[in-house]
């Protein structure tokens, strides 16, 4: 249900939202706006919808396949239905407009976690399952009693988790701030941070995990998740196990054809109820009358009239667009008011990036290395969609793509934690086949990595031999013929997100560190000062991630007047 608690409503008229971006948190917004009565335009300088969660037409060796170029996991799908629903729709009715229809598949095991030990986990939502797993996983390092204490230590784990989900969503996960008094501001939020503090949710996620969990790597498996936050386990709040309690505990999911099947549905609902769409449409500029904004100015000249705005783009880009339309307005040296300041602090504190390859990988070899991990799980679930390959190193690494070495400067992993994304192994439609008959799918390799601030590397010289390392780094650990078999299509680094207007070359937005996370990350209204400017997406609150970028969306529809989070 929408919260009691009051917030900030943009003033005066507001019959015709205009919203820059239709990634997650741009169409979520649209459609919640849309559901009360209002005009809605959304403008986006792609082709597509989607953002930084589509699937993309790529080119490889053997052909043109369609690639995951953004987010691969997607949890809490009934976020998205709660959207659509807002106006009267299900997806159901909306599989007839996406190519290949609609449905999401429940990935079991949500993950492959493979260690330098050589040992295998395959991580289930189910708990029964679960325990089975855990059992196979420690009955050969450790005593049937031993067993017991890591099975009993996972289930506490567990259930702490969904305690602190339970505690935490209401007033603080789903939730904006017109201030830090807005946690006490109610007799419920009062109720829920107290019993979060009861929790320990504010001491060390890491420590907390490992001291539930004695076995290290499996507290690894229940605790990587931080990255997402862009923050190393051991320095994350603990609070943040809400984030491995959606995917470890309530599930991945994964569309019929590719994660773009996600906002295409979403986008599918709001043209359905007349939501107007300028794609391929750059915005230059804002017009103002006083701190108010009148219109969004096009590239093309065109000009857009506007009783509200609702802008998804990353700081940068909208520090860009503020100072084209009133220099020195970004900084708050302008004739903005003094909030402006909040998005642009002295230090802001960017999450880690990432080194993405894209490309595709024949299905013979693909299916080798599943023949292989099928022999090592007794239930034969290969869980090759997600494989997880953790180095021997874990807090040198987060060390490392943090910059929390001595240097103070980040570097690449030494010892590579890395995630291959096999998509084709839930979504078969995926597969193609080359004129010669040979079928190939799309295949993915994420290598975290610092930021530029933290590591101005120079990528256009790194790039190709740092893939090569990555690739062969994969082939000693069992993914025989991936460094000869792959073709490559596109290889993401810190400098392409830069190139994105990504703040610091990554993706992952500013870190949940403690003074950027809920009532002192940067608010979403009145953003810059303006009194008719909400953000929406992982720039502001709630933060980083597919489910928090949907409630951004949802939150910054409530500043218009409606649309609440359900």
């Amino acid at each position: 249900m929408t919260r009691a608690t009051k917030r900030q409503l943009v003033p005066g008229k507001t019959d015709h939202v205009v919203i820059v971006g239709a990634g997650l948190a741009g169409l979520t917004a649209a459609i919640r706006v849309r559901a009360t009565g209002r005009d809605v335009t959304v403008i986006d300088s792609e082709s597509t919808v989607g953002g930084r969660c589509r699937t993309e037409w790529l080119t490889s060796g053997h052909g043109r396949y369609a690639a995951d170029t953004g987010a691969t996991v997607f949890t809490m799908p009934s976020l998205v239905e709660s959207a659509i629903a807002s106006v009267g729709l299900r997806p159901q009715d909306l599989a007839e407009d996406l190519p290949e229809g609609w449905g999401l598949h429940k990935l079991s095991p949500a993950y492959r976690a493979e260690f330098a030990s050589g040992r295998v986990l395959g991580v289930y939502s189910n708990p029964d399952r679960m325990l089975s797993e855990i059992r196979r996983f420690a009955s050969d390092h450790y005593s049937a009693a031993d067993v017991e204490r890591i099975q009993q230590g996972y289930l506490h784990h567990r259930d702490w988790a969904a305690e602190l989900f339970a505690s935490s969503f209401e007033n603080f996960l789903a939730a904006d701030f017109d201030s830090p008094l807005d946690l006490l501001s109610t007799p419920a939020s009062a109720s829920d941070l107290g019993h979060l503090l009861s929790l320990g949710a504010f001491g060390s996620l890491g420590r907390k995990t490992e001291k539930q969990v004695i076995d290290h790597e499996l507290a690894r498996v229940l605790s990587f998740q931080a990255l997402y936050a862009g923050v190393a386990p051991r320095k994350a709040l603990a609070v943040y196990a809400v984030i491995a309690h959606m995917d470890t505990s309530m599930g991945v999911y994964y569309p019929r054809f590719g994660i773009g099947d996600v906002p295409d549905l979403m986008a599918a609902a709001a043209r359905k109820v007349g939501v107007s769409f300028q794609m391929e449409r750059e915005v230059a500029s804002f017009t103002f009358d006083g701190d108010h904004i009148t219109a969004v100015n096009l590239s093309d000249g065109e000009t857009i009239p506007a009783d509200a705005v609702i802008a998804t783009p990353d700081l940068p880009v909208m520090e860009k667009l503020l100072n084209a339309s009133r220099p020195g307005a970004a900084d708050g040296t302008g004739r903005l008011s003094r909030l402006a300041r909040r998005y642009r602090r002295p230090k802001m504190n960017w999450s880690p990036s990432a080194v993405v390859i894209h490309g595709t990988i024949p299905t013979a070899t693909a299916d080798a290395w599943a023949g292989q991990q099928e022999a090592t799980q007794a239930d034969g679930h290969s869980g090759m969609h997600h494989t997880i390959s953790f180095g021997h190193a874990w807090d040198q690494t987060f060390r490392e793509i943090t910059g929390k070495n001595p240097s103070k400067r980040g570097e690449l992993m030494s010892d590579p934690s890395l995630l291959v994304t096999r998509p084709a192994a839930s979504a078969p439609a995926r597969r193609q086949t080359t004129d010669s008959g040979m079928r190939y799918e799309p295949i993915s390799v994420l290598a975290p990595a610092p930021n530029l601030t933290k590591a101005p590397l120079d990528w256009d010289a790194i790039t190709d031999p740092y893939t090569e390392e990555i690739l062969g780094l994969l082939e000693q650990r069992g993914f025989a013929g991936l460094a000869s078999d792959i073709s490559i299509a596109r290889v993401d680094t810190p400098a392409t997100w830069l190139g994105m207007g990504h703040g610091a070359g990554t993706p992952f937005a500013l870190a949940h560190t403690f003074t950027q996370t809920g009532p002192f990350r940067p608010r979403n209204y009145p953003a810059y000062g303006i009194d008719n400017l909400v953000m929406a997406g992982s720039s502001t609150t709630p933060g980083v991630g597919v489910p928090t970028t949907i409630l951004s969306g949802a939150l910054a529809a409530r500043r218009i007047g409606g649309g609440g989070v359900k």
